[in-house]
């Protein structure tokens, strides 16, 4: 099975690419479970059943650059809370993955001595992961 390097890796916010990132999360989607147990089940085991789907939360991290337009729509779109496009791509026709998101947080700093300062954002999913 090939490779796929993370170097080139590129996600957009609202159509806007985000730049200067270290780090993009991974996708964990999840589901609840409904416990479908009832007096008759066989052999006194729990039986269960897939309740609701959660796609989860993607956490960025990478240098602060003011001058970024897309940490800049990271900030503008902490601020209004809308849900957004969201698409990250994989270099060399790898894939990825589009799904819609509101930001969920956005952190800047620290400032160590010997540091670059650094800036964080978790992208909160709505809805549905598409795989591309």
């Amino acid at each position: 099975m090939a490779k796929t390097r993370a170097l080139g890796t590129t996600i957009t916010f609202n159509a806007k690419t985000i730049g200067s990132l270290t780090s993009i999360g991974e996708i964990t989607p999840d589901s609840e479970e409904l416990d479908a147990t009832t007096l008759d089940s066989q052999g006194g085991y729990r039986e269960f059943l897939q309740g609701f789907k959660d796609s989860g939360e993607v956490t960025l991290s990478g240098y602060y650059d003011k001058a970024d337009a897309g940490q800049q729509e990271l900030i503008t779109g902490y601020g209004n809370g809308e849900v957004k496009a969201v698409a990250i791509a994989f270099p060399n026709s790898a894939g990825g993955a589009t799904f819609n998101a509101y930001v969920k947080s956005f952190t800047v700093g620290a400032a160590d001595v010997d540091g670059i300062v650094g800036f964080g954002a978790t992208l909160r999913i709505s809805g549905a992961v598409t795989a591309t």
